[in-house]
């Protein structure tokens, strides 16, 4: 408990007429400062007896939104104490890219009565944000003291990225359709080889062992039963920080892309399998709540190899087709990933140039090193595309609804 600025502000005056009229002999003057003194040092024992004990909790309807979608939080408040105190004055911290800190006022709680508050957010970028603690505030009915109580307790709010709407798209072989027509046997994008043949496992039947290919590969090798069909499609998001450029950040961008796509291939009837050089998620029966999660607070990495994440695609059990949101490749890295076309499914990159992401004003002065650093990112188009990628080149003002129809290996539905 403290004084508000007015209290102190009434008790100096106090202090200071009292003491001129001690000075000047004012006995009537004296008397009128020592009651002013009475009203701010009142209103304390006032708060002191009234203070409130309180509880509180927070819900957030829902705890996951998408970035630019509404969030309601309520705010319970229940009265645990024996006293009926003044009206509380509610104040929840929440970060400041959320906007400005609400205020609420709630009426004077009986003992054991329970209110509810409610206010909205609108997140407009994706993260995760801390929510509290809420603070209550209690003051005298002159205004001359407050009551303070902090609750510590705060509730995370997971912004995912914006879903762009999508055309729905057919997959090669029949995957994405929903009238059965599918294929009865998939290709692994890990290579033919391993359509008849896997490593062996405890418990498989020592009559399957495959003894040609175990000499071969010098480990122990099995026949595999054929598998069925499976709409699954792999979606590569590179996570490398010196793969993007701009304030308006291509990372961003492909992001909030390969959310997009995520979510259209799911609605599509076809198992996404979203991976990063860190992460990798499998998104079945068109749940890929986990696989948005960590979308929504995904970072750029200084160390995250376009080889592990190649490591990951090539164990893929089996997809139709590849889609991956590249940044600024080298001609490594590019090969890299053209082994991925060379064994099996289509595969469309969406690549963006660093060098182009922000046009630049015309100038006769040409940077060397920009000028070398487009030079090696054309190189590695080239040999991504001479592997048999589709290649889609990305710039500023991309909207990714226009190239996501631009993917010829990938047929729109009507």
């Amino acid at each position: 408990m403290e004084l508000t600025g007015r209290g102190k502000t009434l008790l100096a005056v106090s202090v200071v007429v009292g003491l001129t009229a001690l000075a000047v002999g004012e006995g009537d003057l004296l008397r009128a400062a020592a009651l002013a003194a009475i009203a701010p040092i009142g209103g304390l024992f006032v708060l002191r007896w009234s203070r409130p004990s309180l509880e509180s909790n927070r819900v957030l309807n829902p705890a996951q939104v998408e970035a630019g979608q509404a969030t309601q939080v309520r705010l319970g408040i229940q009265n645990t104490g024996r006293s009926r105190p003044p009206a509380l004055m509610l104040e929840d911290r929440i970060p400041y890219r959320l906007g400005n800190r609400p205020r609420l006022v709630l009426e004077r709680l009986a003992p054991g009565a329970r209110s509810v508050v409610n206010y909205t957010i609108t997140p407009g970028s994706r993260g995760a944000y801390e929510l509290g603690p809420l603070t209550v505030r209690t003051s005298d009915p002159f205004g001359l003291a407050v009551s303070v109580q902090e609750f510590p307790v705060t509730t995370e709010l997971i912004v995912t990225p914006r879903i762009q709407p999508l055309r729905s798209l057919l997959l090669p072989g029949g995957a994405g359709m929903s009238s059965g027509e599918s294929a009865s046997h998939t290709v692994a994008i890990t290579g033919n080889d391993d359509i008849a043949v896997r490593e062996y496992r405890n418990g498989d039947d020592m009559r399957r062992v495959h003894w040609k290919a175990s000499a071969h590969r010098g480990q122990l090798m099995v026949r595999r039963e054929e598998q069925p069909w499976e709409n699954n499609a792999a979606v590569l998001l590179d996570v490398r920080r010196g793969a993007h450029r701009g304030e308006l950040s291509s990372f961003e961008w492909m992001v909030d892309a390969a959310a997009s796509a995520t979510v259209r291939l799911s609605r599509d009837g076809i198992d996404p399998w979203l991976i990063t050089a860190h992460r990798d998620f499998e998104c079945r029966q068109g749940d890929y709540s986990q696989a948005m999660r960590y979308l929504a607070t995904v970072a750029a990495a200084p160390e995250a190899p376009v080889a592990a994440m190649v490591e990951k695609a090539q164990r893929a059990r089996s997809v139709s087709g590849i889609v991956a949101f590249l940044g600024h490749l080298t001609p490594e890295e590019a090969a890299a990933l053209g082994r991925l076309a060379r064994r099996g499914g289509r595969c469309t990159a969406l690549v963006v140039d660093p060098v182009r992401w922000i046009p630049k004003a015309a100038s006769s002065r040409v940077d060397p090193r920009e000028q070398a650093f487009a030079q090696q990112h054309g190189q590695a188009v080239s040999t991504l595309a001479s592997a048999g990628w589709q290649v889609v080149p990305v710039v500023a003002g991309t909207e990714l609804r226009r190239v996501w129809t631009q993917l010829s290996a990938w047929r729109n539905l009507a």
